[in-house]
């Protein structure tokens, strides 16, 4: 019987969930065993690889009938009460499923907790939590084959192309901002929230490092914001929407943001160097922006304790 891993509960939004799902391809593809992920239920309508499964599976099934958006919500609570099943038959070895949770400060490498269980005799693995990481060298190896999966589907992708297109045409460096502030006044006891003006003050930084070349800024936010016209920066806003924003981030050729798995997604996917800004009072360097080796939001297990 071929091994069987289910992400069992929905863990935040869709940066999360999109990272979360990577990371465990990423494992399937290394170890070939088969990924159920119920909890991606209300994206997977999204993307090309999983709106047509039933169970968000991977490797998918050919041939597979779209189910409804509440089909899908059904089978997610039903995975959830086979959560609450397996967890007492876990304690014993003979059952043949296990359980693992990554919640909170505990951080859990997929390697190491395969190495865990080798000794012992499983068919399913229940997980629940988002910080389950797989090592970078599987991305170097499967990333372009995650990143073919976890593609939102042409219609979401359209505007955002046009979008970026027209911008690129006018400018010869596009950085994409991930102006995130709603959430992020409680997010980790406010740790990343960051005013407009300070958002404002990086901006005006990168352009300084490419002068005189042009800069233009991208802004994805979840609130609405305008800049100083006094000045002069050249700023335009994101589609709006969930996909358009993260597509649009994806093909800038930088990215700025708070940590966040939305932007670090959109880097990553996009192979687009990222700067998360955690210390907003540091002055901005060339190098400061880098290639992401695989999905991240530069959460640290000591941000736990923040909030």
């Amino acid at each position: 019987m071929q091994k069987t891993i289910v992400i069992s509960k929905k863990t935040g939004r869709l940066g999360n969930r999109l990272q979360l799902y990577a990371h465990w391809i990423a494992f399937a593809l290394e170890k070939e065993v088969r990924i159920f992920n119920p909890a991606f239920a209300e994206y997977s309508v999204l993307f090309q690889g999983t709106t047509d499964q039933r169970w968000g599976k991977f490797p998918s099934d050919k041939d597979a009938i779209s189910p409804s958006l509440a089909s899908r919500e059904w089978i997610y609570w039903l995975n959830r009460s086979a959560y609450k099943l397996a967890k007492p038959l876990a304690i014993s070895k003979n059952s043949g499923i296990r359980v693992a949770k990554a919640q909170s400060s505990k951080f859990i490498q997929t390697d190491s907790l395969l190495n865990d269980f080798l000794q012992e005799s499983w068919n399913i693995l229940f997980t629940q939590g988002l910080h389950f990481y797989s090592p970078g060298e599987w991305f170097v190896r499967h990333g372009d084959k995650i990143r073919s999966f976890l593609e939102p589907l042409n219609v979401y992708q359209e505007k955002a192309t046009q979008l970026v297109t027209k911008i690129k045409s006018q400018t010869d460096v596009l950085v994409g901002v991930h102006l995130r502030q709603t959430d992020y006044k409680e997010f980790v006891g406010g740790r990343f929230f960051y005013s407009l003006e300070q958002y404002l003050m990086k901006m005006l930084e990168i352009r300084d490092l490419y002068h005189p070349r042009r800069c233009s800024f991208l802004i994805c936010s979840d609130v609405q914001w305008e800049g100083n016209p006094k000045q002069g920066l050249a700023y335009f806003s994101g589609p709006g929407t969930l996909v358009g924003d993260l597509m649009a981030l994806s093909k800038c050729d930088l990215i700025l943001g708070p940590p966040s798995t939305f932007s670090g997604w959109a880097a990553w996917y996009g192979k687009v160097p990222i700067h998360f800004l955690e210390n907003p009072t540091i002055s901005l360097a060339l190098d400061s922006f880098q290639i992401l080796p695989y999905p991240h939001g530069a959460f640290r297990e000591e941000y736990a304790s923040l909030g």
